[in-house]
Order: structure tokens, then C-alpha cells, then sequence
């Protein structure tokens, strides 16, 4: 019996179906960890958590060999790249390994060498000027990230066949295993819908990197003094109780009230109400809408 490769629409709907397991998973470990650990340990081990719900879900289901609940929601199967047999177990885990957790581990490498950099032994072996560029190649390393990440899903809009780069980068592909219904008349939007995803990417790429041209000439020496002023924040041996996020527990950075009155992180309350939308330490009910950004008053 033939199968066709699965197209665009169904390989979106099983991702968008698995998303919400692992989301619904995500949430399930966040209230736990609350309820035993409380809030403050949560925050600290938050992401930690996210890369362990998706590996449990996807653990449980890739790994073991079976389909995933949105793979078997629109009837496709996993194959290697000859399209005959199923993959192997190594190559499932090193699936799941590389999905889950690589965009984790990158991101903590790139804050990592901020924070390196400041240290007694590269204060020591490199000059200023060396860590100085070296910190300036951090942004340039996320954005090249994220255009190798909206590049790769213009080319899924237009050719299909690898949604995540974890699945190209080990040669899993789907396979339909029933008709398909009425998706080949679909694949002419995907098609436009890529070439605008490229058209996009090419006009981002062009206005960043205008504005590192235009950023390089008027830098002159702030980069080095705005430096030197973060290394005054962050070798500071005490932060004052009443500027500290009672979540991460460091100072707090673009302040935010929620409508009780207390005083958080935006990245931290935000990241909080995405999952429970009430305040950490209260615990009164509200609305994300309902947060103020208070601008102009960190500096105080």
C-alpha cells in the first residue's frame, strides 16, 4: 500500500493539537511545584519545568514508539527519511532531545557569557576591547537564531515536509496514513503564505542590519560606559528590600503594579499571569490587561 506524504495543513494541526498537551502538562507541573515548593521556586525553576513537560509528553509518546495525541488526531505516522520504516529508538530520543531541550540550553549559554565575562579569570585573560566585542555578538547570535528559525518555516510553507528544525536535522518525516481531504488545494495559499514569510524575513534582515551599521558608527564609547554601568548594578553586594522582585529575587527591571499594589518584573509577573492570573503574593484575581507598566520610575 502507497502513502503519501502528509502536507502542510495536517503537519500544522497535529503541532497546534500537541502544543496544547503540552501546554495543559506545562500547567499541570506549575501548579503542583506551587502548591508543594511555592511560588518563589517556581519562578526560579520555571523554565526547567517547561523543558520537563515536553519531555515527559513527548517521552511518553515518541520515544515509547507510538503517536503523538495530535499525530493521531489528523492520522499521520513518523518515518525516517526512506519513508519505509519507522524510525529508530535513537533517532526518536534524539528527536525529542534535540526539540525540547536545545532551545533551552542555547539560552542559557547565551546568558551565561555575560555573566562570564565579568568574572575574575576573563577580566584577567582578555582585554576590555575583547570582551567588549565578544558581549556585542550576543544580540547578533539571537537574532541569527531567530532568522534561521522564520527562514526554516518559510521553507515548510513552501515545500513542506520538516516543520521543526529537530525534525530535519534528524530526517523524520510524516506519512498520511488516510486520504488526504482536499489539502492539495490548500497548498497554493501555503505557497503564498511562504513566499510573504520570505519576503518578510528578507526586509527584517535588511533593517537589522542597517541598524548595526548605523548602531557601529554612533556607538563610540557607550557600549563601554553602559558596561561598566552594569557591572555596578550587578557586583552591587546588596539589593534594598524595596527593589527587589519578591519572584526572581533580584532587582527589579521595568517595574510593574499589578492592581493590588505590589511590584514585580514585567518578564516576571507576565511569564506568572500566563499561567495563573493572580498575584504571587496575595493572591488576588486580575486580569493581564490590567497590569501597569511604570515607566520612568526605575530610575528613581
Amino acid at each position: 500500500m502507497f502513502f503519501q506524504p502528509a502536507s502542510q495543513p495536517e503537519i500544522i494541526r497535529s503541532n497546534q493539537k500537541d502544543q496544547f498537551y503540552v501546554d495543559f502538562l506545562r500547567n499541570s507541573l506549575a501548579d503542583i511545584c506551587q502548591s508543594f515548593v511555592g511560588p518563589r521556586v517556581w519562578a526560579r525553576w520555571r523554565k526547567e519545568l517547561d523543558v520537563l513537560g515536553e519531555i515527559l509528553y513527548f517521552g511518553l509518546t515518541t520515544v515509547a514508539g507510538y503517536q503523538t495525541l495530535g499525530e493521531e488526531y489528523v492520522n499521520i505516522l513518523q518515518v525516517d527519511h526512506t519513508r519505509r520504516a519507522v524510525p529508530s529508538p535513537k533517532r526518536r530520543l534524539a528527536l525529542v532531545l534535540l526539540y525540547a531541550c536545545s532551545p533551552y540550553l542555547l539560552d542559557r549559554l547565551l546568558a551565561y557569557i555575560p555573566r562570564l565575562l565579568e568574572s575574575d579569570q576573563a577580566r584577567a585573560g582578555l582585554s576590555p576591547e575583547v570582551r567588549q566585542r565578544i558581549s556585542q555578538c550576543i544580540p547578533v547570535l539571537r537574532q541569527a537564531v531567530m532568522i534561521i528559525q522564520r527562514a526554516h518555516i518559510a521553507v515548510f510553507y513552501l515545500r513542506g515536509v520538516f516543520y521543526h528544525v529537530a525534525k530535519r536535522l534528524t530526517g523524520i518525516q510524516y506519512l498520511m496514513v488516510r486520504s488526504s481531504l482536499g489539502s492539495g488545494s490548500m497548498r497554493p495559499s501555503f505557497h503564498l503564505l511562504g513566499w510573504l514569510s520570505v519576503t518578510q524575513l528578507v526586509v527584517s534582515l535588511l533593517h537589522s542590519l542597517y541598524k548595526m551599521q548605523r548602531g557601529g558608527a554612533d556607538s563610540g564609547e557607550a557600549p563601554a560606559s553602559e558596561a561598566g554601568e552594569q557591572r555596578v548594578t550587578e557586583e552591587g553586594v546588596v539589593t534594598e528590600p524595596h527593589l527587589r522582585c519578591a519572584l526572581c529575587l533580584e532587582r527589579r527591571r521595568n517595574s510593574t503594579a499589578t492592581p493590588c499594589g505590589h511590584l514585580f518584573c514585567w518578564e516576571c509577573i507576565t511569564e506568572w499571569c500566563s499561567t495563573k492570573a493572580e498575584c504571587p503574593l496575595c493572591r488576588e484575581k486580575f486580569q493581564l490587561s490590567r497590569l501597569v507598566y511604570l515607566q520612568n520610575f526605575d530610575g528613581r
